[in-house]
């Protein structure tokens, strides 16, 4: 392991350990009078859920590497211990579960007391949880939660070495419109590895909306993989300061549809012919849909940075049309709004 990813690796360790060690004592004093290391851990899942997801997510994403350099180089790198494992090798875990400490709590132990002092948590620790919910809920909503088929293809552009930092932007912009396992394993390798700052900066704020609490990556410390001068010269010096900022119009969706390799290899199960008036309900036949793993076109979703009310003009009604013909089907709900609407008759 090299020491910079060494570093970094161990750091987030150290960063978990002392989290852990923080909350272990706010629910010391809370645990069953006869309890053992799974009643430790349920309360830590009940009180700090999202943390604790956020260390299986970690877990998840370190094993993934390791299996990639197993498959590469035969050996592994990090070797992550399951969060319950590093749990136990937490000095808070050892103080709880210590032989002494537990038979003097119990000997303590008064009901009323500990029912007390979970509900005095739970009051402070609910309205937290409650936010990172809306939050995470609401980060959900502007995506279609699965994988459509062309994602790989569009991951395959984005690491191809002749694509600019200007199409790396349009291609970051569709992957950030779907959720599934396989883009924020992505985007977690942007924010490990991408050495432009903007790109870096996009990786790093979409995890952070669904709560995924990345480290956020100093460009110093970025390492610069050819032997290329020229190339190393361009990606130290010059590729990490670049940046695009997309025209977000119709006439730009238009033209990047004609011209734009991501957007040409996309394609859609259906476009949904819909009021917005019956948004709640969309939303939810969206999600229907996306459980049986289908892409579906609904332009306040996958077009929304460009196609903007207050921009209405003829290139959102070609987009429309485009996105019509990359459609397989078409889905049309009926509803008293819908019959009034000038778009739906279109």
């Amino acid at each position: 392991m090299s020491g910079v990813t060494k570093h970094i690796y161990e750091h987030e360790i150290r960063d978990i350990i002392m989290m852990w060690n923080t909350q272990l004592k706010s629910i010391q004093n809370i645990l069953p009078k006869n309890y053992d290391s799974l009643d430790v851990v349920e309360l830590l899942k009940q009180y700090y859920p999202h943390e604790w997801f956020s260390v299986e997510v970690k877990y998840w994403y370190y094993n993934k590497k390791d299996k990639n350099l197993k498959k590469r180089f035969g050996r592994t790198r990090y070797n992550m211990k399951e969060p319950t494992q590093l749990l136990y090798s937490s000095r808070g875990y050892k103080e709880i579960m210590a032989p002494k400490r537990r038979d003097e709590y119990s000997d303590k132990y008064l009901e009323e007391e500990v029912n007390e002092l979970k509900q005095k948590l739970w009051k402070k620790r609910q309205p937290k949880i409650e936010k990172i919910n809306q939050k995470i809920e609401y980060a959900k909503s502007k995506t279609q939660q699965m994988t459509p088929e062309f994602i790989d293809q569009l991951i395959g552009l984005y690491e191809r070495k002749n694509t600019s930092q200007k199409d790396k932007m349009y291609i970051l912009l569709e992957l950030q419109k779907y959720y599934s396992k396989k883009i924020i394993q992505f985007f977690f390798k942007l924010n490990d590895t991408e050495l432009n700052k903007q790109l870096r900066e996009i990786a790093f704020r979409h995890l952070q909306s669904f709560n995924y609490q990345p480290r956020a990556r100093r460009q110093k410390y970025m390492q610069v993989h050819t032997e290329n001068k020229r190339r190393k010269d361009y990606l130290k010096r010059i590729y990490p300061e670049e940046k695009y900022e997309i025209p977000k119009t119709p006439l730009e969706l238009e033209y990047r549809i004609n011209n734009g390799k991501e957007q040409k290899i996309k394609s859609y199960d259906f476009f949904i012919s819909h009021s917005y008036k019956d948004g709640t309900a969309v939303q939810k036949l969206i999600q229907y849909e996306n459980k049986n793993n289908k892409n579906v076109f609904c332009d306040w979703i996958n077009d929304s940075d460009y196609l903007k009310r207050h921009l209405l003009c003829d290139a959102t009604l070609k987009v429309l049309e485009k996105r019509m013909e990359q459609s397989e089907y078409l889905l049309f709900v009926d509803s008293e709004y819908s019959r009034a609407s000038i778009w739906c008759k279109y």
